[in-house]
């Protein structure tokens, strides 16, 4: 796979995980498409990406029956991108875990 190949190289190990991470979301590996998230997050945390990757996160987690997690990702788009579609869907998503 040429994204692990990407990452276990370090080229770009931010993006390669995240993108990981998303085609570990679209193919319901939820705690992977986590695992990926997280490790994405920690190295870029001010990637454009970043308010899909925390949406993705959230809806993971709640996929996984984590719904405390869910709620702090929820809250943390909301706080941080009010304004984003991102936010819009967590806050739709929140009313239905409260």
């Amino acid at each position: 796979n040429m994204l692990m190949a990407l990452d276990s190289n370090n080229y770009k190990p931010a993006t390669a995980n995240y993108y990981l991470g998303e085609i570990a979301y679209y193919q319901k590996k939820y705690d992977l498409a986590i695992t990926h998230f997280k490790k994405s997050a920690s190295l870029h945390d001010k990637a454009s990406y970043m308010p899909t990757l925390l949406l993705h996160t959230a809806i993971s987690f709640e996929k996984t029956k984590n719904n405390n997690s869910a709620k702090q990702f929820y809250d943390v788009i909301i706080s941080n991108y009010p304004d984003s579609d991102a936010a819009k869907i967590a806050r739709k998503n929140l009313q239905s875990i409260k």
